[in-house]
C-alpha cells in the first residue's frame, strides 16, 4: 500500500439554529389567520482549534497481511484501541472566557460517509488505485475509544485543560472491512469543538 492521508478539516464558526415554520418542503400549509410561535436557538460556543500539518496525516505503507492473523481471521475490528499514526488538535480558545470552559465536545464526522456500513470506520475516498475493503478508525488516545459510535453518531467529552491552547491526542489507523486489496487509501472527516 502507499502511504496514505487522513485529513481532518476544521469548519468555521457554527452557528446552530432551531426554527419551526411553515415553509418546509412536504409541509401542506392553510391560511386561517392563525398566528405562529417561532422557537429559534442560536449557539456561539465553538473554539478555535488547529491541526498539525494543516490537517493532513499520513498512515505508514502496510502489507495485506497486517490486517490478519495467522489462521487469516481479522487481526483488528473497529473498536479495539491498537496504537496508530499518533496525531493532535490544538483548542486555541473559545468564544466564552476561557476560564469558564469546562468541558469540550469534540464531534468527528465522515466527509464521504461510512465504510460498508460499518459506522466506526471512516470511508476510503479514493477513486483510481483505491484498496477495497480498508477504511480509517481514529481512536481518542485520553479516552481509548474511537471516535464514532456504534450508530456513527460522535460525542467525545474532555474536562477541559487549564491552559490554552490545550492538546488533545488521537491516532489514526487502517481497519479492513472485508478481504482487503492493495492500493491508495485516502479520508477525509470534519471536526467540530464546542464548549459546555
Amino acid at each position: 500500500m502507499q502511504q496514505s492521508p487522513f485529513t481532518l478539516c476544521q469548519p468555521g464558526l457554527v452557528l446552530l439554529i432551531g426554527l419551526a415554520g411553515g415553509l418546509l418542503p412536504g409541509v401542506s400549509q392553510a391560511s386561517s389567520g392563525i398566528n405562529a410561535n417561532l422557537t429559534a436557538n442560536i449557539i456561539n460556543s465553538t473554539c478555535e482549534i488547529s491541526l498539525q500539518n494543516d490537517g493532513e496525516i499520513y498512515l505508514p505503507t502496510v502489507k495485506r497481511s497486517w490486517f490478519y492473523n495467522s489462521d487469516n481471521s481479522d487481526r483488528l475490528t473497529p473498536t479495539d484501541n491498537e496504537p496508530g499514526t499518533p496525531f493532535s488538535i490544538m483548542v486555541n480558545s473559545c468564544s466564552e472566557n476561557n476560564n469558564s470552559v469546562k468541558q469540550l465536545k469534540f464531534t468527528f464526522t465522515p466527509k464521504s460517509g461510512f465504510s460498508d456500513n460499518q459506522y466506526q470506520v471512516f470511508k476510503n475516498n479514493a477513486t483510481a488505485g483505491a484498496a477495497e475493503n480498508v477504511g480509517v478508525v481514529v481512536f481518542s488516545k485520553d479516552l481509548k475509544t474511537n471516535v464514532l459510535n456504534a450508530d456513527g453518531s460522535s460525542n467525545l467529552l474532555f474536562d477541559a485543560q487549564s491552559t490554552w491552547p490545550g492538546e488533545y491526542s488521537f491516532s489514526a489507523r487502517y481497519q479492513n472491512t472485508g478481504v482487503v486489496s492493495a492500493g491508495l487509501v485516502t479520508s477525509q472527516a470534519t471536526v467540530n469543538v464546542t464548549y459546555e
